[in-house]
């Protein structure tokens, strides 16, 4: 098998119901027998392959997240590798994100420290962390532009609350996605969890692996069957 790193798509050929190649960004075509399609299946729809079903327009999306990657002096041995603090209105802030639109009054939220069980990914004495905040969609009325800087200062507060002392002081490089940010790479309704689970949309009921229309495309991701993975709901049962 030949790897292409860093070779941008920005169309397929298609004839007769047919994907024929992937055209580059420079030109550049690679043919093949069949395609396997990894962005995420909305977006692959309207992007690569030129129409969106009906069943796809209809879908709706999971919460979204806001994300801080931080490089940092502070460490913490009460920490594990994946740490999971549950607010104390965990009803309450599921109806805030989905129904409400608003971002949580009483959040939960996830904590990993890769540099714990890898000391490569940090300088020495130094760690590195994964921050997620779950927030809503970009169906709700959050502007972005103005509420990263204020948002990410509140995600400090709470860290700090939950034991993370002096956790922002001791920042020394980060990086922070929010549901803007999420789109702009490529995912419908900043959603990097993509299409709702709710009943509907689970399962045999999500979108199909093979694309209607065409001979030769699979899609793969978790906007297809049969959905996100479950490290998450693993963690948290245990």
């Amino acid at each position: 098998v030949e790897i292409k790193y860093g070779f941008e798509v920005e169309k397929l050929e298609i004839s007769h119901g047919k994907v024929l190649a992937a055209i580059g960004k420079d030109g550049a075509r690679i043919s093949g027998d069949a395609f396997v399609l990894n962005p995420d299946l909305p977006i692959a729809w309207q992007e690569l392959l030129g129409k969106t079903p009906r069943n796809i327009e209809r879908l709706k999306y999971s919460p979204s997240c806001f994300l801080m990657l931080a490089g940092s002096s502070a460490r913490y041995s009460q920490l594990a590798h994946h740490n999971i603090h549950f607010g104390k209105s965990w009803d309450l802030v599921f109806k805030e994100i989905i129904d409400d639109g608003k971002l949580m009054s009483v959040p939960s939220f996830l904590v990993t420290v890769p540099s714990k069980d890898d000391s490569s990914l940090a300088p020495a004495g130094k760690e590195s962390y994964y921050i997620l905040f779950p927030t809503p969609n970009l169906s709700a009325n959050i502007d972005w532009n103005k509420a990263k800087s204020s948002y990410r200062d509140s995600v400090i507060k709470k860290l700090e609350e939950n034991g993370y002392t002096d956790f922002g002081s001791s920042i020394e490089v980060e990086d922070i996605t929010t549901p803007l940010e999420w789109r702009e790479r490529g995912m419908e309704m900043g959603a990097p969890f993509a299409s709702a689970h709710t009943f509907f949309q689970t399962g045999p009921f999500r979108p199909k692996n093979l694309a209607k229309g065409f001979s030769n495309v699979v899609f793969t991701g978790s906007g297809t069957q049969p959905g996100v993975g479950v490290p998450m709901v693993l963690i948290s049962g245990k």
